[in-house]
């Protein structure tokens, strides 16, 4: 009988992770509902919900059957922080493909989270890619924060050229600028770094996203204005939602890494 227990317990683990395979990854629904899966080991919350209101939320994760349960575990001072507490955000499975995912909020805290949704479609998001659209030019800027916040100015075009304001290095400041100098820098985007600004755009749903405009805390204050099919969208925001995560990592990362050549030539940036 304990043989037999292990038995099935060792196919519910296989089951389990080979559900896991299936359903990492990003998924958005057509109301730019969004459902990030990376873990399920219960110490990382890293994986994310996000409703059609903008509130963007991260949890652990536990798969239970058909049963997705993201998970907020804590203690409180009403228990002297002795029990831990877990509020279940649970949605039942009803269909699993490798570019599709049906799921049902079925747990109190996960109906509270997509008030009047019974049910939510949710699309692979590189499934997503969006094959008419043409880019033109997108322009990225930050600002400073309480912390370690860098500013970066960024224009990028169809061409690949890139015009770029970014601090200096530290080790190749010269001694006549100081420590918080900024520089001008004019190159040509890397093939791969190109390739993955334009699959982050063409999946950002960028025709109908939406962008938290709250500008309230120490976060660094992001600008992204681009221009594709002759229209433009321009989005200011602290909080960009989990949906255009992967463009703003692409664009931190060209700021943070493109090499270029320094210039003295004066840039006119789109704000």
């Amino acid at each position: 009988m304990r043989l037999l227990t292990l038995f099935l317990s060792f196919l519910l683990s296989l089951n389990s992770f080979a559900q896991l395979k299936k359903l990492k990854g990003s998924w958005v629904s057509h109301d730019q509902e969004f459902l990030l899966i990376k873990d399920t080991t219960l110490t990382k919350n890293i994986n994310g919900l996000s409703n059609a209101q903008l509130r963007d939320q991260y949890f652990e994760l536990e798969i239970l059957g058909d049963t997705l349960s993201f998970q907020q575990r804590y203690t409180s001072s009403r228990t002297n922080f002795k029990q831990l507490h877990i509020d279940r955000y649970d949605f039942k499975i009803s269909k699993l493909t490798d570019s599709n995912l049906i799921i049902r909020p079925v747990s109190k805290f996960s109906k509270q989270f997509f008030p009047g949704k019974s049910e939510l479609v949710f699309r692979r998001q590189e499934f997503t890619v969006d094959s008419t659209w043409k880019f033109e030019k997108i322009t990225f800027h930050t600002t400073t924060c309480m912390g370690n916040c860098r500013i970066y100015h960024l224009q990028i075009d169809s061409t690949k050229a890139f015009k770029l304001r970014a601090p200096l290095p530290s080790n190749s400041i010269p001694l006549r600028r100081s420590i918080v100098s900024q520089d001008r820098f004019t190159g040509s985007v890397s093939d791969s770094l190109y390739d993955k600004l334009i699959f982050a755009l063409k999946t950002s749903n960028l025709r109908t996203l939406k962008m938290n405009e709250v500008l309230c805390c120490d976060a660094p204050e992001l600008t992204i204005i681009v221009h594709f099919n002759g229209q433009r969208r321009y989005f200011k925001t602290m909080f960009p939602p989990l949906l255009a995560d992967n463009l703003v990592r692409t664009l931190y990362s060209i700021c943070e890494n493109q090499k270029g050549m320094l210039t003295d030539e004066k840039f006119d940036f789109e704000y």
